[in-house]
């Protein structure tokens, strides 16, 4: 009895390490946020995200990215630092269209994409929270992945 326990044991323990760790759900991993605080200037912030795509029809799709910052909504309404884009973005057309992909993607966003615009005179910083994801060809969509809050200074 004790050997087919064990043996039933292996079986299972074999059947179990041998499952494919891609699915065809993408994965998001973030790996890297080149810096928290942004000051005024020509300044960027790079985000290393790291992916998996078990069925390798991620080319060129785009790449959703959210902006979500303390200072919206603007009391005017007509300003508004907080944003959501898929057009900007998109991952690298030469991705191979091979299964079980692992890659990096580099985002950087500066310029109009940090959004510093100031609400009041009293508005010179903000908090702000990327999150990213994309969905593949097939229509999976990825999970997505939320950055650490970044501190973005402004002029107003």
């Amino acid at each position: 009895m004790k050997i087919r326990l064990t043996i039933l044991f292996l079986i299972f323990i074999t059947a179990s390490c041998s499952k494919d760790k891609f699915s065809e759900k993408p994965s998001l991993t973030l790996k890297e946020v080149s810096g928290n605080y942004i000051p005024l200037g020509d300044y960027a912030v790079q985000f290393t995200i790291e992916y998996t795509d078990a069925e390798g029809d991620i080319a060129g799709v785009p790449l959703f990215l959210e902006k979500i910052s303390s200072s919206s909504p603007c009391a005017d309404g007509n300003r508004v630092p907080s944003y959501l884009d898929s057009l900007s973005f998109t991952i690298p057309a030469d991705v191979p269209p091979t299964n079980n992909q692992k890659g990096e993607i580099i985002i950087t966003i500066q310029d109009q994409y940090l959004a510093r615009i100031a609400c009041s005179p009293a508005d010179t910083t903000e908090q702000a929270i990327y999150k990213f994801w994309f969905k593949d060809k097939a229509g999976n969509v990825s999970d997505t992945i939320t950055a650490p809050p970044i501190t973005i200074e402004k002029s107003f």
